[in-house]
């Protein structure tokens, strides 16, 4: 409860604190690098961390640092770690005006429309009944 992990379709946050909340979002534009690490008391227990580095930041002594997210102490630190990987070769596989939700099949233009007009018409239905019901 004290830090949580979001992992979107274009960027992923991190955030953590109580008094100090700290919040961190990397968009996988930036992402340079994921990698999994685990101490030897965390893979006794089955845990590992998951290191982002994405381009940017400031350089520390004469070294460019960039940012690191690091989702700590997972027991499925693999699974997030292929998640955030197949988030990022579909974000780089997209050029301009493609889809990756079309591309991938999971949801077309013409089903969006089709949605959408069904919810209005829903709508407009509750309003109908309802102006009746005050009259």
């Amino acid at each position: 409860e004290l830090r949580w992990y979001i992992v979107t379709d274009r960027s992923l946050r991190i955030r953590s604190g109580i008094v100090v909340v700290q919040e961190l979002t990397m968009t996988f534009a930036n992402i340079q690098e994921i990698r999994v690490a685990a101490n030897p008391l965390q893979r006794v227990l089955g845990l590992a961390d998951v290191h982002v580095h994405s381009a940017g930041g400031s350089a520390e002594h004469g070294t460019s640092s960039g940012h690191v997210g690091k989702f700590e102490g997972l027991d499925n630190a693999n699974a997030i770690r292929d998640l955030m990987v197949e988030r990022l070769r579909i974000y780089r596989d997209s050029g301009l005006g493609d889809h990756s939700g079309a591309a991938k099949g999971d949801v077309h233009a013409g089903d969006v429309v089709a949605e959408a007009r069904s919810v209005l018409e829903e709508v407009r239905a509750l309003g109908r009944a309802y102006a009746a019901q005050r009259e």
